[in-house]
């Protein structure tokens, strides 16, 4: 089990007062009063634990190799906490290579590096994360030479850019939109991809010789499919789409496919082609399309499914209740629950 290290409220001489604390630790404990105050005293290998809240963070440039952690983002998940909400962008430099982000809400972007020299990051873990695009470079079209980046149980509101990343893992992630710019060397594995990019709509966009297993593709944002369009020497195995392919489609093979599977009911709940946190994707019929690993489709599927909740690893805060005063003999009652995770 995790030592708790999460300071999410300070109290201050019996009086009602709330202050958001951020956690600096390794070995020992240092709190700070602001974000940018945390990022600019750590140094390599500290875990920063940033409590539930909004917090405005411009252009955040990481250039250590540091743990970070937030609360959580989804609002079923954090109602003790609220989220841990980034308003703007994050730039991991090729110096924070080999360290982590879980558990935040990034109204932005997650980009690697802002120049061609310090964008060439490698090993790094993103996951439980709810971010507009990650782009695994320094501009669009660059190549960015990123390399073992691992992206697990995210929600990706628009793009995942390669940027030509080698040794990538993309699983169990719901992704609205694409996975663009990868060229071998890459897997994407049980995510679930709804609505799509671009008129015609499609769900990868320049990506040659990725292996693509147990997916789901609905392209339901009602204007034409074309969801492997952007695909060059693929590998499609036991992926659900809700357009019709026979394979080999060009120069892409696949076996095991399941195909013009009508996005109507499909979901438990998911009525429009917009990702919102009261949609439910697990499967009405999960039974009825299993990927090669023998489980089901798509972000609920494999070894290790999406995390309900997006809940990251570190010990979680279910409920807390603090009362407005404290009792005549000048005690303050708390009541906090906290819930350790496995994984």
């Amino acid at each position: 089990m995790k030592k708790i290290a999460i300071l999410a409220f300070t109290l201050l001489s019996g009086i009602s007062f709330a202050q958001q604390t951020f956690i600096r630790q390794n070995g020992t404990t240092t709190t700070y009063s602001s974000i940018s105050g945390v990022f600019a005293a750590a140094v390599d290998n500290d875990t920063i634990y940033i409590p539930g809240g909004a917090f405005n963070i411009g252009n955040l440039t990481v250039d250590k190799k540091l743990f970070i952690f937030g609360v959580g983002h989804h609002p079923d998940s954090t109602q003790a906490t609220y989220a841990t909400t980034l308003s703007g962008s994050i730039i991991i430099l090729n110096t924070a290579s080999y360290g982590s982000i879980e558990g935040v809400y990034l109204t932005g972007n997650l980009r690697f590096g802002n120049t061609p020299s310090n964008q060439t990051v490698t090993n790094y873990n993103i996951s439980r994360c709810c971010v507009e695009n990650i782009e695994m470079g320094h501009e669009y079209y660059t190549v960015g030479n990123a390399s073992y980046i691992n992206v697990k149980d995210n929600i990706i509101r628009t793009v995942i850019r390669g940027c030509d990343a080698q040794f990538v893992n993309i699983e169990n992630n719901l992704i609205q939109g694409s996975v663009e710019f990868f060229n071998g060397n890459t897997l994407v594995k049980n995510n679930t991809f709804v609505r799509g990019n671009g008129c015609p709509s499609y769900h990868m966009n320049q990506v040659t010789s990725v292996t693509f297993e147990n997916n789901i593709f609905m392209n339901n944002n009602g204007c034409g499919n074309a969801t492997i369009t952007g695909a060059n020497s693929c590998i499609f195995q036991s992926n659900v789409f809700n357009g019709t392919y026979i394979f080999p489609v060009g120069t892409n093979i696949g076996n095991g496919n399941y195909v013009a599977v009508s996005h109507t009911g499909f979901f438990v709940n998911e009525a429009n082609i917009s990702f919102e946190y009261s949609d439910n994707y697990h499967l009405s019929n999960p039974a009825s399309y299993l990927g090669n690993n023998g489980t089901e489709t798509g972000m609920y599927g494999g070894s290790n499914p999406y995390k309900e909740g997006g809940i990251p690893r570190n010990p979680h805060i279910i409920t807390k209740n603090i009362a407005p005063q404290t009792t005549p003999a000048g005690d303050l009652n708390i009541n906090i629950q906290v819930g350790a995770q496995q994984n």
